[in-house]
């Protein structure tokens, strides 16, 4: 059911549930989705509506930034319904969580496969050696040619599965309370709290959420009362949401210890080199993305399979290389050809092909002939049609430092809804830069000795005396509610519950306690299905 509270009157008493889900992003939608179809009483607090809005979207881009421009916060946020599975890639690889995690690969491995079958994007490996196995291919030969890279396989979604709002989002209504423009303002602890079992420090206390607190378009108040609280807001959000929430905790909410907002990271990007003559045949040859149907018949579209040249940990304890990759990034032409298909199927993905189709109805004769191209070269050779004009390059991306430096706090600007505005301190290391140099200098080797020549790297990658050109933020907003067994140096524990709060969690990338190169939505995902197990466990107990 969808209550949208910028058109109804909001409810004059609190609002009951089992459980209450703040955010109906990508974290979101698939934990209050499992929860419903487990018999759960649900609601989804969204801040934004069906589509996105101007006014909704300066709230995000107006947060202050400090260090380095982070655009993440404010161009890589969408409040709506679905979040940015809106607007994302639809991209995956599975990710295995560094040292400080307290979850252990084997124990995600269940979900990440549940994961992968959510996104239906099929079950062929991640590493390429049991990719290429699978598929009964010849490995390319550049790969084992490359000393020190482990090759592995990410998997995109069809243009027509990436909007979850349409799939998993339609799911959860029919089984769901879903309030749209609720903005949350406060989560608000109860007065009383009690010791802790086997608590030393008072700090430890655990309390309660005792109503999350919304304010409606029109400025009035709506209280949510649940047994569970899983606050699923995006990483910025999520913090600032932890901090602003100061009625009882004065430090803010989960944040007795300071942790709140600490340890923000995100990978860093870099168009690193552009691939030209031998270097563009070559890989464009072997390289080339491959696609893969559940059947001829499947409309909705392939997945598609492009291929990562990770650096090994051999290499990066030789080199002190922070985790690190890169890949072959393809460019069509804008307003041409592949470039025109790939713009309608995106606005397809965000819900405006109407405006897509009319904006291009006189090229639609030239992409028709280049998408015929694209459907064929995938259903015949499973591989993705690339044009002449097509621009191919090396994409860097790289692990900050852990734990970062990076931190997110409150600012004096408040919102229209009376919150104050986040404040987001992005720094970028020496070390991290030098990782980008010394991984691009072994690759520049490793290219000569094969004899690949066409190689043109960017300005100041392989320099350290000249900036970076096209350096910044993958808008892959990690940390920041960092999860981890010590209350002192973590938000959350193990089980995804914030330390000191019994019956609030987080779901998503601001729990991960370090980041890799690598995409961080499939562990997101994975992270957000057991919890809901978790809280469909701790509801059993309360029954």
């Amino acid at each position: 059911m969808e209550i949208d509270l910028a058109t109804v009157e909001a409810p004059g008493e609190a609002v009951r549930a089992q459980v209450c889900v703040i955010g109906a992003g990508i974290a979101g939608l698939a934990l209050a989705r499992r929860l419903a179809l487990g018999g759960a009483d649900v609601v989804v607090l969204e801040a934004g509506g069906r589509c996105l809005e101007a006014d909704g979207q300066e709230i995000f881009a107006s947060a202050e930034l400090r260090g380095q421009a982070n655009l993440g916060t404010t161009e890589g946020r969408f409040r709506v319904f679905g979040g940015s599975s809106l607007r994302w890639g639809g991209q995956v690889l599975a990710t295995g969580g560094g040292a400080a995690w307290p979850v252990r690969p084997e124990e995600m491995a269940p979900f990440v496969e549940e994961a992968e079958r959510l996104l239906e994007v099929g079950r062929l490996p991640f590493d390429a050696a049991g990719f290429f196995a699978t598929i009964g291919a010849p490995m390319p030969s550049m790969l084992p040619e490359l000393r020190g890279v482990d090759a592995r396989v990410s998997k995109w979604m069809a243009y027509p599965r990436r909007n979850l709002a349409a799939s998993l989002g339609r799911e959860l209504l029919s089984r769901a309370r879903v309030y749209l423009h609720a903005q949350v303002v406060e989560l608000q602890l109860g007065s009383e709290s009690r010791r802790a079992e086997g608590a030393s420090s008072p700090a430890y206390h655990p309390g309660r959420v005792a109503s999350v607190v919304v304010k409606t378009p029109a400025g009035a108040l709506v209280r949510f009362q649940a047994q569970e609280v899983v606050l699923a807001a995006g990483t910025v959000e999520t913090v600032r949401l932890l901090l602003a929430s100061r009625s009882v905790a004065e430090a803010g909410v989960g944040n007795a210890q300071d942790q709140v907002g600490r340890n923000f990271h995100d990978h860093l990007t870099l168009p690193a080199a552009t691939l030209a003559g031998e270097a563009r045949k070559r890989v464009a040859g072997e390289l080339r993305p491959w696609v893969f149907f559940a059947g001829w018949s499947d409309m909705r579209g392939g997945t598609l399979h492009s291929v990562k040249l990770e650096a090994s940990m051999e290499l990066r304890k030789r080199l002190d290389l922070n985790p690190i990759l890169a890949h072959i990034a393809i460019e069509e032409p804008p307003g041409r050809g592949v470039g025109v298909v790939r713009e309608i199927l995106t606005a397809w993905q965000q819900g405006e092909i109407s405006r897509a189709l009319a904006a291009h109805a006189l090229k639609i004769p030239e992409a028709m002939l280049d998408g015929a191209r694209l459907v064929l070269g995938a259903k015949l050779q499973n591989r993705r049609f690339l044009s002449s004009k097509a621009v191919l390059s090396l994409q860097f991306n790289v692990a900050q430092d852990a734990p970062s430096r990076s931190r997110i706090t409150l600012g004096d600007r408040i919102d229209p809804f009376g919150v104050p505005q986040a404040v987001v301190d992005w720094r970028v290391t020496s070390h991290e830069l030098g990782s980008i140099r010394r991984y691009a200098t072994h690759l520049r080797e490793e290219f000569q000795a094969m004899g690949l020549k066409g190689v043109q790297w960017a300005r100041g990658v392989l320099a350290d005396d000249k900036p970076m050109e096209g350096l910044e933020d993958a808008c892959h907003a990690m940390g920041g509610a960092c999860m981890g067994e010590d209350p002192r140096s973590s938000v959350v524990d193990a089980q995804m519950r914030v330390h000191g709060v019994e019956n609030l969690s987080i779901a998503g990338a601001a729990t991960f306690p370090d980041g890799s190169p690598q995409l961080p939505s499939l562990m997101m995902l994975a992270l957000a299905l057991r919890l809901a197990d978790r809280v469909q466990a701790r509801l059993a107990d309360q029954s």
